[in-house]
């Protein structure tokens, strides 16, 4: 659908889509230039296996919800009940959290309901952060409920989140989405390019050494609409499911990053100066 022709001046937002929710720690700073994590946007989450991810993710929910009285959501595909009271055994801080369980069973449930309209009647209610995990997992269920195409089930997952984050709900909320998705063997990300394109951001988490799943594991986003790109966050996890970020660590690769931007434009200034200079010699030669 074309829109009619505007001018960003002329658009009107409400001021409190512009207050990021906040988790209360330095991971704010990474998520956005402004701090915290936006509204209305899709960040997408890959990682190398063994990173943490879900962690990394269920830390967040119960952040926000803690420090800033998020109504947060977690839509879990790939563990279910067991799995997760399992998880919630060795990390509690977790128990609090609403968690919509996803059958990858390609039935119906008990109410007669397929996967995605359920998915849909829940996440209408109007959640302020929702997680997904995973995407790629949710897209395979919908795939064979529905009997469609990869593609299709794509297409009718990111319209539904296209809905939520612009406020199609019952609070009329810009819903934010946390989306964890799959990876190859490679680490590289399972997506189409539409996938990619319509994201908000993507945030990695890596080993710094992919062969040794004891090397120090870092966050950084290669993609950011909202904020800075290549800039790492390194992080442990600890025996409560807390993420303990490493701050100092994280301030030292700004600084480095700020080096970088700095010399890149002095080396740019330098080449245009030269260019300058030798033009005017050759206009004064002929």
């Amino acid at each position: 659908m074309v829109r009619d022709v505007v001018r960003m001046r002329d658009i009107r937002f409400e001021k409190g889509l512009f207050e990021n929710w906040r988790t209360g720690k330095i991971m704010d700073e990474l998520l956005c230039s402004y701090k915290g994590l936006p509204k209305g946007v899709n960040y997408m989450v890959i990682g190398d296996p063994g990173v943490g991810k879900t962690t990394i993710i269920l830390d967040m929910l119960s952040d926000l919800s803690v420090n800033s009285g998020a109504r947060v959501l977690f839509v879990s595909v790939e563990m279910n009940e067991i799995d997760l009271a399992i998880y919630v055994q060795r990390f509690p801080k977790f128990q609090n959290l609403d968690i919509l369980f996803v059958e990858g069973d390609f039935e119906q449930d008990s109410s007669g309901n397929k996967t995605f309209d359920t998915v849909s009647e829940v996440l209408s209610q109007g959640w302020d952060v929702i997680a997904i995990d995973s995407f790629y997992e949710l897209q395979g269920i919908v795939k064979e409920e529905e009997n469609i195409t990869l593609k299709k089930a794509e297409s009718k997952l990111l319209s539904l989140m296209k809905q939520q984050c612009k406020g199609g709900n019952a609070r009329n909320i810009n819903s934010t989405f946390l989306t964890i998705q799959q990876v190859t063997k490679t680490g590289a990300f399972v997506g189409s390019n539409r996938l990619k394109h319509s994201i908000t951001a993507m945030m990695e988490l890596r080993l710094e050494n992919p062969k040794n799943i004891y090397s120090d594991r870092y966050a950084v986003f290669t993609k950011h609409r909202r904020g800075d790109v290549g800039v790492r966050m390194y992080y442990d996890l600890s025996a409560t499911g807390d993420v303990i970020y490493n701050e100092e660590r994280f301030r030292n690769d700004q600084q480095f990053r700020r080096l970088q931007s700095d010399a890149a434009n002095s080396i740019r200034n330098l080449a245009d100066q030269f260019d300058l200079l030798f033009n005017n010699i050759t206009t004064e030669k002929q």
